[in-house]
This record gives structure tokens, C-alpha cells and sequence, in this order.
């Protein structure tokens, strides 16, 4: 989904309005090795963001996941779980209808039409 699209409530339609980038930390250590190690028990600890959404009518809350998250998460999901993209031939999650490198739109394969 690019940035300049407008996002919409799925449950009420309404137009969604930015709330904030949320980071999130990956890797590093937790648990005990913060309480052992303290600061040094963050190094190699990275950060990704996502942008969050709400629809003022509801309060449904959507995220988005930045370039640099999407790109993390797809090398992390199990392979059983991708698909080719139609257009750019890249693993994508089976359940993409958009691929989110190239943006094409994803139609099913085996339904009666490609037949």
C-alpha cells in the first residue's frame, strides 16, 4: 500500500487518519541479560517502525509496516507461506493480494477464468 493512498476504515468506510510511527525493537537481548549486562545487552538490537492508524468514527487502530519492515518480515516468513508475484516473479505471503515490491495486484491461479 503506498503511502499516498488514502486508508479506510474496513468496519465503517470512514477515512483513517495517521496517529504515529510506532518503533519496534528486534533482536538484542531481554530478560535477564538486560539485568546482568544492562545497556550492553541492547547491541545488535535493531529497530523497525510502522505507521499506525485510526478511524475517527470507530477507533479501529491499523498498522502499516515501513519499507524496512516489510522487507525484514518477508525474509523471516517460512517459505510454505510465500508465493511467486505474477509480475516480478519475488516470494511474496500467499495471502498478498498486492505484492509489495512491485505492486502489482495478485490474481488467484486455478480459479475457472484461468482455464
Amino acid at each position: 500500500m503506498s503511502e499516498k493512498e488514502v486508508k479506510k476504515c474496513y468496519l465503517c468506510g470512514v477515512e483513517m487518519q495517521f496517529a504515529q510511527k510506532v518503533p519496534f525493537r528486534i533482536k538484542g537481548h531481554s530478560g535477564i541479560w538486560i539485568w546482568v549486562f544492562g545497556e550492553l545487552a541492547e547491541l545488535g538490537e535493531e529497530t523497525l517502525s510502522s505507521d499506525v492508524y485510526l478511524c475517527p468514527k470507530c477507533g479501529h487502530i491499523e498498522m502499516f509496516a515501513d519499507e524496512k519492515a516489510k522487507k525484514f518480515l518477508l525474509k523471516m516468513t517460512p517459505k510454505a507461506f510465500l508465493k511467486k508475484c505474477v509480475k516480478c516473479d519475488k516470494d511474496i505471503p500467499i495471502a498478498s493480494e498486492e505484492c509489495p515490491y512491485c505492486e502489482a495486484i495478485q490474481k488467484e491461479r486455478g480459479t475457472l477464468s484461468d482455464q
